[in-house]
């Protein structure tokens, strides 16, 4: 019997992603780096409440602890040459690796007229900025690759 094509391993779920644990790796340490963003966050909220003596003490260690996990996750995808998605490099400073959590670690603002709208996140650590396009029109706006229907990853 002769093996089937590489379409219809995908079609049967029986495809493989090639340096899964790696991406797996990835994966954890994205998502260990904005669960410790979202707790200093959490921490900064209740650092408004009169009874929160050590709220001070976890806001200031947590978020050093998101950024190294941040960069271990870019230094992996480096080493191992392997693409991170879009959105997480929109959720990522590009200069100082912080989560960017609004009101937390960035401020995002929209600029411009209708047809020229740009979305501006800046980072309240290193200050740097990132501009991306933020047109409310669906005639007009521009859709990423990976997001248009006709492009599918793995299955």
């Amino acid at each position: 019997m002769a093996k089937g094509s590489k379409a219809q391993k995908r079609a049967n779920g029986g495809g493989t992603l090639p340096n899964r644990e790696l991406y797996e790796r990835m994966n954890f340490l994205y998502q260990s780096s904005q669960f410790y963003a979202q707790l200093t966050q959490d921490s900064a909220s209740a650092e408004q409440s009169p009874s929160s003596s050590e709220s001070s003490t976890a806001q200031s260690s947590l978020l050093p602890l998101s950024r190294f996990y941040a960069k271990e996750m870019r230094a992996v995808a480096r080493k191992s040459v392997l693409r991170m998605s879009p959105h997480i490099k929109r959720e990522l400073c590009k200069s100082c690796s912080t989560p960017l959590v609004p009101g937390v670690s960035c401020t995002k603002r929209v600029k411009g007229k209708k047809k020229a709208r740009r979305l501006i996140t800046t980072c309240s650590f290193c200050g740097s900025q990132r501009r991306l396009m933020a047109n409310s029109d669906p005639e007009t706006s521009r859709v990423l690759f990976i997001d248009r229907p006709e492009h599918q990853t793995i299955s």
